[in-house]
């Protein structure tokens, strides 16, 4: 595999795997965020605001996109 190939897998890889961590900061800055411009005392927090499916099908695309680079990296002749 060429290299800009095996490091764009890595890449977007590695953000498949930190896609939930970042849209759950999002979420929760966007709650704070409304909660102090509108004076809110109380809010309703869901405990995912991603469903566990998703996060876990990002977390094992993100992984197979690695494991796709480094093993057909290691595998290709020089």
């Amino acid at each position: 595999m060429k290299t800009p190939v095996a490091v764009a897998l890595i890449v977007m890889g590695g953000m498949m795997i930190l896609a939930p961590a970042v849209a759950d900061h999002f979420a929760r800055a966007q709650l704070v965020e409304v909660m102090t411009t509108r004076d809110l005392s109380n809010a309703t927090l869901t405990p995912d605001p991603m469903n566990s499916l998703y996060r876990f099908g990002c977390w094992v695309l993100g992984v197979a996109m690695v494991a796709v680079a480094v093993f057909t990296s290691r595998s290709a002749k020089p």
